[in-house]
């Protein structure tokens, strides 16, 4: 498993592998990507929020979301994910305040990391049900 550097994301932006709509070359980090907020969001128990960037991931491309640590020293706390190989759309975040008071992320301000590694070997690419996912997404499991 290779995680992909800044200098590699670029190339591989460059090259149609990999899509970020918007980018911003403030977001780029040295073997990440800051992921941030599409609207002004509460947070007081439980919040969905989706990314204000669409990604499209080539089969040769998986990535994962990590969170980023100033919004865990504020009490929030999200299930990171893995994004599979082919994925495109926007990227839901399921997140916890575990703090007493409501904490409030403005429009553009980064809430995840996004790390990407190269996939070795043939993948089918993600086909799933939230394949194309525009906005919040809700649970699809029933």
């Amino acid at each position: 498993m290779t995680i992909l550097s800044e200098q590699r994301i670029i190339q591989k932006l460059n090259s149609g592998e990999l899509d970020i709509e918007p980018f911003s070359r403030e977001s780029l980090q040295p073997a990440s990507y800051d992921l941030r907020a599409a609207q002004k969001t509460e947070i007081k128990n439980h919040t969905l929020l989706h990314t204000k960037e669409n990604v499209e991931f080539s089969k040769n491309i998986a990535g994962i979301v990590r969170m980023r640590s100033s919004l865990a020293r504020e009490g929030i706390f999200f299930s990171g994910g893995y994004i599979d190989p082919g994925y495109k759309g926007n990227i839901t975040l399921s997140l916890a305040n575990l703090s007493e008071e409501p904490v409030t992320l403005e429009e553009g301000e980064g809430v995840a990391n996004l790390v990407f590694f190269r996939v070795e070997g043939e993948t089918s690419g993600y086909s799933g049900k939230y394949q194309g996912s525009i906005g919040k997404v809700d649970s699809k499991r029933k």
